[in-house]
């Protein structure tokens, strides 16, 4: 059934490895490469194509006629009715504060008195691009950090492409099946599906946490990656539970890259001119990972955007936990910058044929990454960084 994925992507293996030195083909599975990372130790990545059916952009007609924030507001609210999300599904709220509903609400207040209306409209033409779901995650985000605006317009005025890369949605914990609820919503409702490959669909991690990862193309090209998390243990200190409890189902961090055409073909925007683009704004970054995958993929968490308004008794409550939980739950929102290697143009047709999509050069968003996954080594390296204390 996924023979043409698994054909892709010997023929990518096979490119890649003649081209960039320290990538090799894996012997044992022609369709995953070997890198050197830079602690001497080795890995191998799976390349092979997420294999799902092309969906249509459902909310298209909402935000493609948005020029104001008023506008924007209005639209979020719509596509916000049509599908359910997660204060919709039963007890998904039972452990979460009456604080995280005031929280989003504060989000909208402040934008009401601080965004303004180019703001809008360049939010609004970033999530006309995406589905329901992640244009209403977006928002929220976009709307919370004053480094996710700027990045909107580093962009527009540097002539980049920017891309919807993931973005990460914090659960309560695996007593209770709190991510295994939001992910049958997601399946059952807004179309996402685990890939064929079991090994890119579930995480469980040594810090006390697991991640289920869900993929979606839209018709446009618009790749969509959804990270779920939750906390392996219920009352531990292990952050992701609380971190559910005090702001709900926002995004933990919308991931976003960038891409730009040199010489007629789309290439990457490097990781290192995201950054300094950034820090000439002002905007300081954490630890960047990379060296897990050979640059394949690089990302980066900018300095949070910090929250100091949670109650007194939401304080106490996380102290009787761990007395370093308050502080780092301040860090209430983080924007990811990634970086992706573009495949060449001559496997692009092919990549987009797998989801019958007729690649076109001219089409920003017909982006076409060398690897389309995480590598849940580096995924806990940089999701590690968002409890540093800034």
């Amino acid at each position: 059934m996924f023979q043409q994925h698994e054909e892709f992507a010997v023929q990518l293996v096979n490119d890649m490895s003649s081209r960039f030195t320290g990538l090799r083909t894996t012997p044992e599975n022609q369709r995953q490469i070997t890198l050197s990372c830079s602690t001497q130790e080795s890995s191998s990545i799976e390349l092979t194509p997420f294999a799902v059916e092309a969906k249509t952009a459902d909310e298209k007609q909402l935000f493609n006629t948005v020029h104001t924030l008023d506008e924007l507001l209005t639209a979020y609210t719509q596509a916000r009715q049509l599908k359910p999300f997660e204060e919709d599904l039963a007890h998904a709220c039972d452990y979460v504060s009456d604080y995280a509903t005031e929280f989003l609400a504060e989000i909208f207040n402040h934008a009401r008195q601080q965004v303004n209306d180019e703001d809008a409209r360049r939010i609004a033409e970033f999530v006309s691009s995406l589905d329901l779901y992640t244009a209403v995650k977006s928002i929220e985000s976009l709307l919370n950090s004053q480094a996710d605006l700027i990045l909107l317009k580093i962009a527009e005025v540097q002539g980049w492409t920017l891309h919807f890369d993931h973005l990460a949605i914090r659960c309560g914990c695996a007593e209770r099946e709190d991510a295994e609820r939001v992910v049958e919503n997601l399946c059952g409702h807004h179309g996402y599906l685990p890939c064929q490959i079991n090994s890119e669909n579930y995480f469980q991690f040594e810090d006390g946490w697991d991640a289920y990862v869900l993929y979606k193309m839209l018709e446009n090209g618009q790749q969509l990656r959804l990270f779920i998390d939750q906390s392996s243990v219920v009352n531990s200190p292990q952050i992701i539970q609380h971190w559910n409890y005090v702001y709900g189902y926002t995004a933990h961090h919308l991931a976003l890259r960038a891409t730009h055409i040199i010489h007629e073909q789309r290439r990457e925007v490097s990781l290192l001119d995201l950054i300094s683009a950034m820090v000439h704004s002002n905007i300081r970054v954490m630890t960047a990972t990379g060296q897990f995958t050979s640059g394949l993929l690089e990302q980066v968490f900018t300095r949070p955007q910090k929250n100091s308004n949670i109650p007194r008794q939401i304080r106490q409550h996380l102290k009787k936990h761990h007395a370093s939980l308050v502080a780092s739950i301040e860090n209430g929102k983080l924007l990811e910058l990634v970086s992706r290697r573009e495949m060449t143009e001559l496997f692009k047709p092919a990549y987009f044929a797998l989801y019958d999509i007729e690649f076109d050069s001219e089409n920003p968003l017909h982006s076409a990454p060398v690897y389309p996954y995480f590598l849940p080594v580096q995924a806990a390296h940089v999701i590690r960084t968002s409890v540093q204390v800034s």
